[in-house]
């Protein structure tokens, strides 16, 4: 919960309920009970929890599952939240409440709440994977209150979770022979394998690659991996950099590199990015320092990466740091992509450098970068308040040229930042002036009465906070 702060007393919402009559509380969770149906099941259940015997957190628990499971209504990508609050709650409940009174029963009941996914992401839009998040972590706890129980099965755990497993449309179960690792011993890995194996077919044979793979990593197993990595069908480039991760775990950097080595990728994909940090990696666990160096000196010429420039800094002879700093700044001012230079100094908090770029390459910027352009401007309004305007016309220009009226509060606000930073820039040169550019766009863009209006509102609610 999110604490609140009060002017008054500056009690958090902890202290303020302590301090309040304890009669006043029962008086407004009655009111809260009595008025939300919502509140209402919430409260049942967790008051149901503080109840010493498991009986009624167990009712309550199997009527919202219940509830749940007679739902149909389709929700909205915006209605999403409140239904993934209801379950995270249930969840708790069983995990909480539930587990440490009868783990056994909470098990059980953590399958029936599992077995709500189906139908639950069927009427719901997920974009944002938060109601297959609930799921997937209910796996895990899942595994957690296994450990609970006095008696455990092994044979029976490892019949759930094949069968879970293999019943995977959504993906939740996706990593639940995982959530199990600390759990079952190597005979029950084992009997999964076969089972795995025993029912593959061209059909689920990603699926069955991927319980194979989860069965090496939960037995710390490089070669069993390998071999899950080839299971019906050829070793991919991508299984190169998950076999090398996994290699460099287990203290063997010279596999590690002779499997990148081997990955077969343009120098344009994307994956570059991970071989080359993983060969560092590899090559550093072999004592090879002076060759990792070299290569971060190789990659970070190529990409300007902030990360890779702190990083050689760290153990860079500190007779050749200096030289190495302007070196990188003047790659940076060189650069083909200006988008990727200013990052850089700007990540490096190299200000003073970053607003001599603006005025060197001002023109190659591209205002629908503003994720690149916007963290620049802002930290340069003090350091450079000319530069930093530059920076914001350039957001401006893109928004007003094309016509992207759902940015135009956007816009609207930077141009009201310029106004603001105009009254702390003495010399322009050759520059344009603000009230120049100002009268420019009011004639150029007259028309965009939406952008004007915003505009005024930005205004006032920055003479308000002036006041």
């Amino acid at each position: 919960m999110t604490k609140k702060n009060f002017k008054n007393n500056e009690l958090t919402l902890k202290e303020l309920l302590i301090a309040t009559n304890h009669e006043k509380l029962v008086d407004i969770l009655l009111s809260l009970h009595a008025s939300n149906e919502d509140t209402q099941k919430r409260l049942d259940i967790i008051f149901a929890g503080l109840d010493e015997t498991p009986k009624k957190i167990i009712n309550i628990i199997k009527q919202e599952i219940t509830s749940l499971k007679k739902c149909s209504k389709f929700l909205n990508y915006c209605e999403t939240d409140s239904l993934a609050d209801r379950l995270y709650e249930l969840r708790l409940r069983i995990v909480d409440d539930l587990k440490t009174k009868s783990p056994q029963i909470a098990f059980e009941i953590m399958l029936d709440f599992l077995d709500l996914h189906k139908n639950t992401l069927e009427r719901v839009d997920d974009s944002n994977g938060i109601i297959g998040d609930v799921f997937s972590t209910a796996c895990e706890d899942l595994a957690s209150i296994a450990k609970h129980i006095n008696h455990f099965n092994n044979q029976e755990i490892v019949e759930t979770i094949f069968t879970r497993f293999m019943n995977n449309d959504y993906g939740i179960y996706d990593d639940i022979i995982l959530c199990f690792k600390g759990i079952l011993k190597d005979q029950d890995f084992e009997f999964l394998h076969k089972k795995l194996e025993h029912v593959a077919n061209d059909q689920n044979a990603f699926q069955i690659q991927l319980g194979l793979k989860s069965i090496a990593d939960c037995q710390n197993n490089v070669e069993n991996y390998i071999r899950a990595c080839s299971f019906n069908n050829n070793i991919c480039a991508y299984d190169h950099l998950d076999i090398a991760k996994r290699f460099i775990k287990h203290q063997r950097p010279k596999e590690a590199l002779q499997w990148l080595d081997n990955m077969e990728i343009f120098n344009s994909h994307p994956w570059q990015h991970d071989k080359k940090y993983l060969r560092i990696q590899a090559l550093e666990l072999d004592k090879n320092h002076e060759q990792a160096q070299k290569e971060r000196l190789s990659w970070f010429a190529e990409t300007l990466n902030p990360k890779l420039y702190e990083e050689i800094l760290k153990i860079i002879d500190p007779n050749n740091k200096e030289s190495f700093q302007a070196d990188a700044i003047t790659k940076a001012f060189q650069f083909s992509e200006p988008h990727i230079s200013l990052n850089f100094l700007v990540q490096t908090q190299n200000l003073e450098e970053a607003a001599k770029f603006v005025h060197a390459r001002f023109n190659e910027l591209n205002g629908r970068q503003y994720y690149t352009l916007r963290p620049a401007a802002d930290l340069l309004k003090n350091a450079s308040p000319i530069a930093a305007t530059l920076l914001y016309r350039t957001m401006i220009q893109a928004i007003l040229d094309e016509t992207k009226s759902k940015y135009y509060n956007y816009a609207a606000k930077d141009l009201v930042t310029c106004g603001v930073l105009n009254s702390k820039i003495t010399n322009w040169g050759k520059l344009q002036r603000h009230h120049e550019y100002l009268k420019e766009i009011e004639l150029k863009h007259k028309r965009k009465s939406r952008f004007w209006f915003e505009y005024d509102s930005a205004l006032q609610k920055n003479r308000t906070l002036k006041t």
